[in-house]
């Protein structure tokens, strides 16, 4: 037997909790999957543009306050990734990864956004990372040098929190400037053991033993160099993984949930918040406003479908 809800939210990122925290205030009964309290924002080392923390905030530490307050509100967490949602003929059927069954008459995808990644040869092996904060650690005391392949704030980012473990830290820009907000940059240029190559990219990773141990990278679309390093930390963008959503769905031309100014989907009951939707900006701030918005048009929504 299915357990019922009012709304079944996808992710435990800022966008899921705080739709969570919303719709509990509604009065609504609300099932919220994910496996991470916060989702992407604990693999930020340090957040400095959250309102309200002088001097920032660890993401874990916002994420797991985030998660605590959705519980506290009395919203159900199971602690589980939903597999797949499902239409229903009274709503959605949500399927956990352990098998059990939810229904609800609106749902939220609320899943963020997975790394980008690059097509080239050994991309496939060892040594290529995609969280700092997770894997940073690995080359603590190791005089390594690692690669950081982008140039926005994500990168900067890495950068800035490799640069604690590693000897030596190379951005691989492909702009002709770094994108990162100044505040970054300028902390970048102020450590000594940050380089950053403009008008660059990687063209191969090479692998020793299994493990990737050097880098080929084209500087201004000509120059070709090898750098041997000892890991590479992707921080080229974001893409949406709309694979749990087993339901037609119009997408944007990258993939991203196009939604109305109710937050709605082309699926009438199932919405969208955070970076997974098409939106103009991606910060932990929206995502947040975007939970509390789609908290209340799914309230609207289900009353309406109880009348």
């Amino acid at each position: 037997m299915a357990d019922y809800f009012d709304l079944i939210v996808i992710g435990t990122g800022p966008a899921g909790l705080t739709a969570a925290i919303y719709a509990r205030r509604r009065g609504m009964r609300v099932a919220v999957f994910g496996d991470t309290p916060g989702g992407n924002i604990v693999k930020i080392e340090h957040v400095a543009n959250y309102p309200g923390f002088i001097g920032g905030i660890f993401g874990a530490q916002l994420g797991t306050a985030l998660f605590a307050q959705a519980q506290s509100e009395g919203a159900f967490l199971p602690m589980i990734r939903l597999d797949r949602l499902l239409p229903h003929e009274n709503g959605f059927l949500g399927i956990a990864q352990t098998g059990e069954e939810y229904l609800a008459p609106a749902a939220v995808a609320a899943f963020g956004v997975v790394p980008r990644k690059l097509d080239i040869p050994n991309s496939d092996k060892k040594g290529i990372y995609y969280c700092s904060l997770c894997d940073g650690p690995l080359f603590r005391d190791k005089s390594a040098t690692l690669a950081v392949l982008g140039g926005g704030n994500m990168a900067a980012h890495e950068a800035l929190s490799l640069s604690v473990f590693a000897k030596r830290v190379i951005i691989v820009n492909p702009a002709s400037s770094l994108m990162a907000e100044e505040a970054l940059v300028r902390q970048i240029e102020e450590k000594g053991n940050i380089e950053v190559l403009l008008n660059a990219n990687i063209e191969a990773f090479h692998a020793g033993e299994g493990s990737i141990d050097g880098i080929t990278v084209s500087v201004c679309g000509s120059e070709k160099i090898y750098i041997a390093v000892s890991g590479v930390f992707m921080a080229i963008g974001w893409g949406a993984d709309l694979g749990v959503i087993q339901i037609p769905v119009e997408t944007t031309q990258d993939g991203f949930l196009k939604t109305d100014a109710q937050l709605m989907t082309s699926t009438r009951g199932l919405f969208a918040a955070g970076d997974v939707r098409d939106t103009d900006m991606r910060q932990i701030v929206t995502a947040c406003a975007d939970g509390a918005r789609v908290a209340s048009y799914a309230f609207e929504y289900v009353s309406w479908k109880k009348r």
